[in-house]
C-alpha cells in the first residue's frame, strides 16, 4: 500500500511538473497562462508536502499533522486561484483589483487555525491520514464550505462559458465536465466516508481536474474559438476578418480569409501577425503603417481605415481596424477586410467611359470649329 500511494502521488507530480515547464516556456503568455502557472505550482507544492508526509512521518516517527502545516498552504489557496482563473476564462482578461484580495481572507484564517490547532482543536480534534479515522473540528465546516464554494462557482463559470462558446458536445466542454466530475466525485466520496480513502485522494483528484481543464483551454485553443452558430455565420460572410490578441498573435479568422489569400488554418492559428507578414513578403504590406494603425486603435479606440491593393492576388480591399475591449481592458483588434475590387473596377470603367465621352466631345468640337473656319 505504501508503494502504491507513492506511485499514485509521483505520477501526477511528474504531470504537474511537465505542465509548469511547458507553460513557463511559452514566449507570449497571456493572463490565463500566468494564473495557470500559479495553480500548477500550488499543486506541485501540495504533492511534495504529502510525499514528504508519506515517506518521513513513519520512517522518522514524525507526527503526520506537522506536514499538514505546510500542505495546507497550497490546499487553502488553490480554490481561490481556481475561481480567479474561471473569471479570467470568462472575460479573457480581468483587472486584478483590491477586491480580489478579499477572497484570501478565509484561506488566511484557515491557515492560522491549522497552525494553531494544538491550542484549540477547531480544525482537527483528531488527525489521521485515513479520512474515516479523522475527527474534524467546527471550523473545518467553514473552511470546507468556502473551498468547495470557490471550486463549484469556478467550475460552473468554466462550464457555462465553454458551452456558450463552443457548444455542449464540444471537446472543450466535455473535458471540463470530466475534470469537474472527477474532482467533485472523489472528494465527496472521501469527505462523507463513502469510500475509505486517504487524504491523498484530494490532491490527486485536483491534479486530474486541472489536467483535463488545461487540455480543454490550451490544446483546443478554447479562447480563440467563436461560438459554433456564430462561426458558421462569419464563415459565409463575403468579407474577410482577422482577430489578433494584445500580443499581435492571430486568435481567430473566417474561411473567407483563408480562401481569398490561399492559406491554411495551421498557417495562421496563434501566429505572430508581423512574423506572418515577413513570411508573405509578396503581399507588400507596410508594417510601419500597420503598427501605427494598431497603436491608434489601442490608445484612442477609434476606427482606422486603410485602402490597400494586394498585387499577388490582384484585389483591392478597404480595411477597417477596431479595438476589442472587455470592461475597459484592451484584448486585441478586429481587422475587417472588405473586398472592393469590383467596385474599383466599376469606378474605373465609369471613369474610362467618361474620358471617352469627353474625348469624343472634344474631337466633335474640333471638327465643328474646322467646318466654320472653312466656310
Amino acid at each position: 500500500m505504501f508503494g502504491l500511494n507513492i506511485l499514485l502521488l509521483f505520477v501526477p507530480l511528474l504531470v504537474v511538473s511537465f505542465m509548469i515547464i511547458f507553460l513557463v516556456n511559452i514566449k507570449k503568455k497571456n493572463q490565463l497562462h500566468k494564473i495557470y502557472i500559479i495553480i500548477c505550482i500550488l499543486l506541485f507544492l501540495w504533492f511534495v508536502g504529502i510525499l514528504l508526509q508519506l515517506s518521513l512521518s513513519t520512517t522518522l516517527n514524525i507526527d503526520p499533522i506537522v506536514f499538514e502545516y505546510f500542505v495546507y498552504i497550497p490546499a487553502c489557496l488553490l480554490p481561490v486561484f481556481i475561481l480567479i482563473m474561471s473569471s479570467i476564462f470568462a472575460n479573457t482578461k480581468i483587472e486584478l483589483s483590491k477586491r480580489y484580495l478579499l477572497l484570501f481572507i478565509i484561506p488566511i484564517l484557515s491557515l492560522t487555525v491549522v497552525w494553531t490547532n494544538d491550542y484549540h482543536h477547531l480544525f482537527y480534534k483528531f488527525y489521521s491520514i485515513q479520512i474515516k479515522s479523522t475527527v474534524f473540528g467546527p471550523y473545518f465546516i467553514i473552511h470546507s464550505l468556502y473551498s468547495y464554494g470557490c471550486i463549484i462557482i469556478g467550475l460552473i463559470y468554466l462550464l457555462y462559458y465553454s458551452i456558450k462558446n463552443a457548444g455542449f458536445f464540444s471537446r472543450q466542454s466535455l473535458l471540463i465536465c470530466l475534470g469537474a466530475f472527477v474532482s467533485l466525485f472523489i472528494n465527496i466520496l472521501a469527505t462523507f466516508g463513502i469510500l475509505d480513502l486517504s487524504v491523498y485522494a484530494t490532491p490527486i483528484s485536483f491534479a486530474a481536474a486541472i489536467l483535463f481543464i488545461a487540455l480543454a483551454i490550451f490544446k483546443y485553443n478554447f479562447l480563440s474559438i467563436a461560438p459554433i452558430a456564430l462561426q458558421k455565420v462569419v464563415d459565409r460572410m463575403s468579407d474577410s476578418y482577422l482577430i489578433i490578441n494584445e500580443d499581435n498573435r492571430i486568435s481567430d479568422f473566417n474561411h473567407t480569409l483563408l480562401n481569398v489569400f490561399g492559406v491554411t488554418d495551421n498557417k495562421l492559428r496563434n501566429k505572430d501577425l508581423f512574423a506572418l507578414i515577413k513570411e508573405y513578403k509578396d503581399l507588400n504590406i507596410n508594417t510601419k503603417v500597420l503598427i501605427k494603425a494598431l497603436e491608434n486603435v489601442k490608445s484612442s479606440k477609434t476606427t482606422v481605415s486603410i485602402n490597400k491593393h494586394f498585387d499577388k492576388i490582384n484585389k483591392y480591399f478597404h480595411i477597417e481596424i477596431n479595438s476589442i475591449e472587455s470592461k475597459g481592458n484592451f484584448l486585441g483588434a478586429l481587422i475587417l477586410l472588405k473586398d472592393v475590387t469590383q467596385h474599383n473596377l466599376d469606378m474605373q470603367t465609369i471613369k474610362n467611359n467618361q474620358d471617352m465621352l469627353i474625348e469624343k466631345e472634344r474631337l466633335a468640337s474640333l471638327r465643328t470649329n474646322d467646318w466654320w473656319n472653312c466656310t
